[in-house]
């Protein structure tokens, strides 16, 4: 099996091309690409010769994606941008392959201090009968913050965790610099995309001294009530219909993309979402 891994996931002595990590040569590789290597699988630099694809973010153009509960996979190795939101999944053409590569790079790791203590996941498709609801068609009082505090809290992690790259470490470093705060600046300015740089001027800004409480805090309290209000709805629903991955990332629950649509389920019910591409098809 062909196994296509994500530039965001480290491979020992891979040398980075793009972006600030232009011309790091990792010295290590990420626990899940040391993992399928051990299972046998082959890493291919060709995305269109690949069974299954490493990745933080679903890949549109492959026809699934899981998303599984956040720490049931090592993030040890995978860049950080997100930290508390961002799982390593699986995207893939058929929901077997995906999660029999999710059963490979499952399990706890020494390495991760997010990763629970369970040392293997065993997935399958259960066969009993699903009850699935759309989140549009329930009383989800929080759902009209959830765009919002998703965002306040992926710019906050990812501005405080891309302050490391300032051309002095590792990853990109500018030629144009006569002293230091040259080549900082110079080195961030070249390093980062337009679109990182708004998200880190973002996170910096609620981050603030004055505004911390106001929007970060406070999303982050909403996120709390979020799970809150997630568990009783799991109390009466196995999956739930949603727009978009933000509710499972906020949560840590597991989700999967395919076609119909996005579906989340409790923490460690991944085995009802490998069913329900069954019972989608009746």
């Amino acid at each position: 099996m062909k196994i296509f891994v994500d530039e965001n996931i480290l491979i020992k002595d891979r040398v980075y091309t793009a972006g600030m990590l232009a011309h790091f040569k990792p010295p290590y590789s990420a626990t899940v690409v040391e993992r399928i290597i051990a299972a046998g699988m082959e890493i291919t630099d060709s995305e269109n010769e690949a069974d299954a694809f490493l990745c933080a973010e679903q890949k549109e153009e492959y026809m699934l994606h899981i998303k599984p509960t956040y720490g049931t996979v090592s993030r040890f190795g995978l860049v950080a941008g997100v930290s508390s939101m961002e799982q390593i999944g699986v995207s893939a053409h058929e929901i077997a392959t995906a999660f029999y590569v999710l059963s490979v790079i499952a399990g706890h790791d020494k390495n991760d201090g997010t990763s629970y203590l369970t040392e293997k996941y065993e997935y399958v498709s259960t066969a009993k009968e699903l009850k699935i609801v759309d989140l549009n068609d329930i009383n989800f009082e929080y759902m009209e913050h959830i765009d919002a505090v998703y965002t306040i809290i992926a710019a906050a992690e990812f501005s405080a965790n891309i302050s490391r790259y300032d051309g002095l470490k590792y990853g990109y470093r500018t030629e144009n610099f006569t002293n230091i705060n040259d080549l900082v600046i110079n080195s961030r300015s070249e390093g980062f995309t337009l679109e990182s740089k708004l998200k880190a001027l973002m996170g910096a800004y609620v981050l603030s001294e004055g505004q911390f409480e106001k929007y970060y805090l406070k999303a982050t309290k909403i996120r709390r009530l979020v799970k809150q209000e997630l568990e009783e709805i799991f109390k009466q629903a196995d999956v739930i219909h949603v727009p978009d991955m933000k509710l499972a990332c906020l949560s840590g629950c597991p989700a999967i993309m395919m076609p119909g649509g996005y579906y989340m389920a409790r923490e460690f019910d991944e085995n009802k979402l490998y069913a329900l591409r069954k019972e989608l098809s009746k």
